[in-house]
């Protein structure tokens, strides 16, 4: 490349002082990347335009529908997700950060998108300028890169829809390169890893993974039920505490899918104007048996030997073979992050040290990111409906 340009491209991409406020017709003010072969008579017209929009802006903006009541006050922490809350908090909080980007890995359901909306109604309130997107919607930005340039906070959530999009890879790459600059920062979620997003080159998975990484893990029963508390206030729906300890232990945790029970019951006590109690909402879960926490878990430990199809004897022995062992692991698992059963309780059931309860849990988190057989057997086991434990 021309030395003289590039020079010039450079120069271009640091025009305009960080803290000048600055709003962009999106459709005008186009790169030099994407537009290297306009006459500079044309490009300058674009730019005019755009210096011309500027000059009627208010004192900052923000691109985007932000849902207002999406805040961190009423995010609700817990041990799967508060230090990607804190991470997020420090990096927009601080002018000055380590690093450029952060990003959010989480499956659908664990509070991704509220963080994103939390961050933007966090810039409105600092009266900061920021773009909130997913790529999808970003179609029409392939084109205008410098557009993105004068916000100072770029939130991308479900980045995995740029997977087989070659023109927004291109955009993206080079936005995180300016982002890398220290000129702007960025937040995008996914439920993937960079690493493992298909159809997009190494060149980009290797820019993304040089983001400041967080994994949002699925919730246990205490944090399901904090959220289950919290919804309640917010529909005004009054239920029994048995019956929200049934709700925050379905062990398919997922916010969507809480939040969506406790729709049911609120149209079911506004329809039938009574009470929801536990056997109402017994029959409306679908749910044939409870186990308590004051029970020994045989019940359980039977119902995870007959998925792995194990003896029970065999599941609670001192055995190593590869089946027994993973087996085993699950049930410690679910044991541990489905229903908040402490480590010394768990390792007393399999007459274990409390560290093979540990390595169990990690091993079958691990697991679980990648191996979609094991994945799709463990949600298989938690949608039993021969058991329910909380």
């Amino acid at each position: 490349m021309n030395k003289n340009r590039a020079a010039g491209r450079r120069l271009q991409i640091l025009t305009g002082p960080h803290e000048e406020s600055h709003q962009l017709d999106l459709l005008s003010f186009v790169s030099d990347y994407a537009l290297a072969d306009l006459s500079k008579e044309e490009k300058q017209g674009r730019t005019s335009i755009a210096k011309n929009n500027i000059a009627k802006t208010s004192a900052y903006h923000f691109q985007g529908n932000v849902d207002k009541s999406k805040t961190f006050l009423n995010f609700c922490l817990g041990n799967s997700n508060q230090f990607a809350v804190e991470a997020v908090k420090r990096f927009i909080f601080n002018e000055k950060s380590d690093f450029d980007m952060i990003y959010l890995k989480a499956s659908s359901g664990l509070g991704k998108s509220h963080i994103l909306h939390a961050v933007a109604n966090e810039m409105i309130l600092r009266k900061k300028s920021f773009y909130l997107s997913s790529p999808f919607t970003m179609s029409l930005l392939i084109d205008n890169l410098n557009a993105l340039k004068f916000y100072e906070i770029i939130l991308i959530d479900d980045i995995e829809e740029i997977e087989g999009n070659v023109e927004i890879l291109k955009v993206f790459c080079q936005l995180i390169d300016y982002a890398q600059s220290g000129k702007i920062k960025l937040i995008i979620t996914g439920s993937k890893l960079p690493k493992d997003l298909n159809g997009c080159d190494d060149r980009f998975k290797g820019k993304l993974s040089a983001a400041l990484i967080h994994n949002i893990f699925e919730m246990n029963s205490v944090l399901a039920y904090d959220i289950v508390n919290l919804k309640c206030q917010g529909l005004n729906l009054i239920l029994p505490e048995n019956v929200k300890e049934l709700v925050s232990n379905q062990l398919d945790f997922n916010v969507y899918g809480l939040e969506s029970l406790l729709y049911k019951f609120k149209s079911t006590s506004d329809i039938k104007g009574q009470e929801i109690t536990l056997e109402m909402a017994l029959k409306e879960t679908k749910v044939k048996k409870v186990i308590n926490h004051q029970d020994d878990f045989r019940g359980f430990l039977k119902v995870v030997a007959s998925h792995f199809q194990v003896s029970f004897e065999d599941l609670i022995s001192t055995g190593r073979r590869k089946e027994l062992a993973l087996a085993r692991h699950v049930a410690m698992y679910i044991l541990k992050e489905k229903t908040g059963l402490n480590l010394m309780r768990i390792s007393k059931l399999f007459d274990k040290d409390h560290s093979s309860v540990i390595y169990a849990v990690i091993r079958i988190k691990k697991q679980l990111e990648s191996d979609l057989k094991l994945r799709n057997k463990v949600q298989t086991l938690l949608c039993d409906e021969s058991f329910l434990i909380f």
